[in-house]
């Protein structure tokens, strides 16, 4: 290569991209309510690593597609939220605090559609 002044050279790389880790997103088809939220989180919080110590996840983003925007801005802006209780064989409706608002952070991405 020096004598005769040719260089040969290439690249070979398999990529992905993505948002890091795969610790660090969870994945779901389950609808978005309060209590699959609370096992989503609690799921990615109980992560380990190769020597069984927590890697110490705390979910700051929700990425929903479009469509769940204003159920995904219910869940994590609302002070309160309504549940459907029975008492004495009656449903009724009640307001609750709504212990997940301002846990995350919204991402709402037509990349998800």
């Amino acid at each position: 290569m020096f004598m005769r002044d040719e260089y040969l050279y290439g690249v070979r790389a398999r990529v992905n991209a993505g948002y890091g880790l795969w610790q660090m997103a969870f994945a779901s088809k389950a609808d978005l309510t309060p209590a699959n939220y609370e096992a989503a989180r609690a799921a990615m919080q109980a992560f380990k690593g190769d020597e069984g110590r927590s890697l110490r996840i705390k979910p700051t983003h929700l990425v929903v597609p479009n469509a769940l925007e204003g159920a995904a801005r219910r869940l994590l802006n609302n002070g309160t939220r309504v549940e459907t209780v029975t008492v004495n064989g009656t449903d009724t409706a009640v307001s609750v605090a709504n212990e997940w608002a301002g846990t995350a952070e919204l991402i709402a991405t037509s990349y998800l559609d």
